[in-house]
């Protein structure tokens, strides 16, 4: 039995911050139903990106804006524990699926919405991509250390949106709990700043004053000369030698027993205080000798440490038989794409696994099956296809894909 069998979730979300989530609670267990426009997820297209985050669902295509479209959208969230969109401020109510409508049909339902800017605010009926919750979170200024007069550095693509859907995947289950024990459903939301805010947490006040915040040097190598990338003979080593007896161990493993009594780096403070004194001497030492070697050496010494990798695009990570053998990547059957491999589960449990249900669905590749589970007949289904209502895969349009 899967962790959340019997829990039912509806997916209005389209591009990656709604959906995400729902695919991670349907790994889990629970049944996800996607509800999609009948010409498809806005993020279809895109291919790689769309696949990420709907597999395992059930899928219905759906015309919202006719009335007999959303009928079956209520008739959806009547049957359902928890309901889960990224649409932006104002647009479920348009629709008729905004909160108030959903709990009028199903009282104690679970309502999220994964928000760009959030709830309120001046900026809250604004929507918006990944890299602008980068940019307004801080966290490409620090990237590219602009402090040190560099310029500021793009981290990489759906960060923050990943991070504000598991943001809601908390959340959501945290609210399905309360429901549980109370019997009472309610509202709640995420979005993607306090996505970019996840991220951002090594900034804290005390006492409304600045805690100093670790950052990055002028090269991008890392934020304290134990706990940085340094270049190797052929390449690159990442250590983090954070604790005393790590550094101890790390002057050892690179031949420099000295440097642990140094006064200049006797503890941590001075060691950050003499930064770039200390950085130039490690430096000079790691060059003399491959990666392979040195990672060798300091796992000997109990030094932590790791050699960046390049994994081809994913290949080395998706076809190593590690992964596979411990449920990291999932492998399944498209009808058009063919085999796809993925992450797999990301959580694992003792008596409860996670396991992935199945590809990513084509456009309303159930809604006869679901409409049938409504109550729906034949004649009705085939009225409701006809009036452009509802939709499934039809072999003679690429974008069912």
């Amino acid at each position: 039995m899967d962790a959340l069998e019997g829990v039912r979730v509806i997916d209005f979300g389209q591009y990656l911050a709604g959906p995400f989530g729902p695919m991670i609670i349907g790994d889990l267990g629970a049944e996800v139903i996607k509800v999609e426009p009948v010409t498809g997820d806005g993020m279809r297209l895109a291919g790689k990106p769309f696949f990420a985050c709907q597999r395992g669902k059930r899928d219905i295509a759906l015309d919202l804006k006719h009335p007999d479209g959303l009928k079956i959208a209520l008739e959806l969230v009547a049957q359902a524990d928890i309901v889960h969109h990224n649409m932006t401020a104002g647009v479920a109510n348009r629709l008729g699926i905004g909160y108030d409508d959903c709990k009028r049909v199903n009282p104690d339902v679970v309502y999220c919405n994964t928000w760009a800017y959030g709830f309120e605010g001046p900026l809250a009926h604004f929507g918006g991509l990944d890299p602008l919750y980068q940019a307004s979170s801080g966290l490409e200024y620090e990237a590219g250390a602009a402090h040190t007069g560099n310029t500021p550095l793009y981290y990489r693509f759906g960060m923050c949106d990943a991070a504000n859907a598991m943001l809601s995947v908390v959340g959501v289950l945290a609210a399905l709990l309360h429901q549980r024990r109370t019997g009472e459903g309610q509202e709640l939301w995420t979005s993607l700043m306090d996505g970019g805010a996840v991220f951002a947490s090594d900034a804290l006040l005390v006492d409304g004053e600045a805690l100093p915040r670790p950052r990055l040097d002028q090269g991008l190598h890392g934020i304290d000369a134990c706990y940085r990338l340094y270049e190797t003979q052929d390449g690159w080593i990442q250590i983090a030698a954070v604790k005393e007896p790590e550094w101890v161990a790390l002057c050892g493993a690179l031949g420099l027993p000295e440097l642990a009594n140094d006064a200049r780096f006797a503890v941590a403070d001075l060691r950050r205080e003499n930064r770039e004194e200390l950085e130039a001497l490690l430096a000079a030492r790691f060059v003399l000798k491959t990666a392979q070697m040195w990672t060798g050496a300091l796992d000997d010494a109990g030094v932590p440490n790791e050699i960046p990798v390049d994994t081809k695009a994913g290949d080395l990570v998706l076809f190593d038989a590690d992964n596979e053998r411990l449920g990291l990547v999932a492998e399944y059957e498209h009808p058009i794409m063919g085999t796809l491999r993925q992450f797999g589960e990301l959580i694992q449990f003792s008596d409860t696994p996670a396991h992935v249900h199945g590809p990513p669905p084509r456009v309303g590749e159930n809604t006869r099956e679901i409409l049938d589970w409504l109550g729906y007949s034949e004649p009705e289904v085939q009225a409701l296809f006809a009036a452009n209502v509802v939709n499934w895969p039809q072999p003679d349009y690429p974008w069912t894909i």
